[in-house]
């Protein structure tokens, strides 16, 4: 007789489109089912049924109760490389066969700091909706000598050789940041023990620029680097790509940016693209 009540409860659900899967859990008087991500239980000895759901609760009384959407807090740290990207090849210099936006990658850091960002469960915490918002900060260290200049209706890169007199400088790189809001669709296999559980996370971003400076190092005691701050016809707004993937502790982001560096009619031709990558580093 249970195991009959067994059947036609399971077979109900899944008439509603609520069944996925079947784990059942047999002891000495209580057989428990997990169709999918509903559970129910049959007591064998009080002849009650608790069915237990997603968003409604129905207690062996029979009165039913919402739950709350389960909502996770938690802060994010990612640090990673940044590549800029192009299609075509740029070069300057007398000679013109220096590239300007030659990256020592070493030195070309992407570190994104999320301090508030939430996973909403979809799906009992199996899918869930990950956003949040925070700041994003890159710095490219140029390979060659190369001076940012920002004329007034484009931007323009020049290389630092000595010709005209002035100094060469050992070291020049970009820095510039964003204001982020990430929006992710996140699949968790085992959301009940994130220490073993494989994640997926998939989505776009979008931000506004917040500040940016060029900085100029030269090789001298008195270390008098110059230090622009400027918007350097950097885009305002962008927008791109988002992925995770992960396992346990361990967990990798990229981030694909769909906005070009430089704002359209103020690049002088230059049409650079960036993609970033590195770790990522999660605290509930």
């Amino acid at each position: 007789m249970i195991k009959l009540l067994t059947s036609l409860v399971a077979l109900i659900l899944f008439s509603l489109g609520l069944v996925f899967q079947i784990n059942a859990q047999e002891t000495q008087d209580t057989t428990k089912a997990t169709p999918g991500f509903h559970m129910f239980h049959v007591n064998e000895a009080g002849d009650t049924i608790k069915i237990t759901s997603p968003k409604i609760n129905i207690s062996p009384t029979g009165k039913t109760r919402k739950t709350k959407p389960d909502i996770t807090n938690y802060f994010s740290f990612e640090i990673g490389v940044d590549v800029w990207l192009s299609e075509d090849d740029y070069f300057i210099g007398p000679d013109g066969n220096i590239d300007p936006f030659e990256q020592r990658y070493g030195n070309s850091t992407n570190i994104n700091i999320y301090l508030s960002r939430q996973r909403f469960s979809l799906i009992n915490n199996y899918l869930n909706l990950d956003y949040g918002i925070g700041v994003n900060f890159h710095k490219i260290m140029f390979d060659n000598p190369v001076i940012l200049n920002r004329e007034p209706n484009e931007i323009n890169f020049s290389l630092a050789d000595g010709s005209g007199g002035e100094r060469i400088p050992i070291k020049t790189r970009l820095n510039y940041s964003y204001l982020t809001v990430p929006l992710l669709l996140n699949f968790e296999s085992n959301p009940e023990n994130a220490s073993k559980s494989f994640r997926l996370s998939a989505g776009v971003y979008g931000g506004t620029r917040l500040g940016s400076n060029f900085k100029q190092k030269f090789n001298n005691r008195n270390r008098d680097n110059i230090k622009e701050k400027n918007h350097f016809h950097l885009a305002p707004f962008r927008w791109g790509l988002a992925g995770q993937i992960g396992y346990g502790g361990i967990n990798f982001y990229v981030n694909y940016s769909m906005t070009d560096v430089f704002r359209e009619r103020r690049n002088a031709g230059y049409e650079i693209g960036m993609i970033s990558t590195g770790l990522t580093l999660n605290i509930n």
